[in-house]
């Protein structure tokens, strides 16, 4: 029989390990889930993730992996046959649009290279040529794990911006947040999300989305 000595420690890009600090924190006893240290606790939570996400949306924490996180962000935004334009950089912003797809959602690929990220010319020479509006968001990830390319968020913002198109953009910034900078707000993101398991360092199963005004009134509508 072989014998394993010491701590185990992953390295691969997720799960992370998770700290000693956390590990301990897991051992506490359940507390009464109406009144005191748990809506403290979430009170906590709901506030470290605006600083986080740096922004002044809604925040809402869901009891799912990063797959959960991407049908809440759709699912609560977009309607059945709404078409959604998927920035391709890596296997993960593709993925997403598929889990749209399930969802009854139109999927366009912005086609790119994995070795490359997303070119923003490209992003505002298609939306330009989407002169009846039909594209409802755009997703990307600030990094795609699969081949590690890294966007430029606020570049893409600027070419949305400069194509005039009134799509929601989305940002899956579950390889990358609490890793890199991400500013919401001063990018003008209206849906970011990302996972508990990598750049947070607490175990898998949770997935938190932050949502700014301009997605608070398309699930309104």
């Amino acid at each position: 029989m072989t014998l394993r000595n010491g701590k185990e420690f992953l390295m691969i890009p997720g799960p992370t390990n998770v700290p000693d600090e956390v590990l301990r924190a897991m051992h506490r006893p359940a507390v009464d889930i109406y009144e005191g240290p748990l809506i403290e606790t979430t009170e906590f939570c709901m506030s470290g993730l605006r600083k986080l996400f740096r922004s002044e949306g809604q925040p809402y924490i869901y009891a799912a992996n990063g797959h959960g996180a991407w049908d809440a962000a759709l699912s609560n935004t977009l309607n059945g046959g709404d078409k959604v334009l998927v920035l391709e950089s890596g296997r993960f912003a593709l993925g997403w649009g598929e889990a749209g797809e399930i969802t009854g959602l139109e999927m366009e690929v912005l086609k790119g290279d994995w070795r490359l990220p997303v070119n923003p010319q490209a992003v505002e020479d298609r939306l330009r040529a989407d002169t009846s509006g039909e594209i409802k968001a755009v997703l990307v990830v600030q990094v795609d794990t699969a081949s590690g390319a890294w966007n430029d968020i606020a570049a893409i913002r600027e070419a949305m911006t400069a194509a005039g198109h009134d799509a929601l953009l989305m940002v899956d910034t579950i390889a990358s947040l609490g890793c890199m900078p991400f500013e919401m707000d001063a990018w003008g993101v209206d849906i970011a999300l990302t996972g508990s398991q990598k750049g947070l360092m607490t175990p898998p199963g949770l997935s938190f989305v932050l949502a700014g005004e301009r997605a608070i009134k398309a699930h309104e509508t």
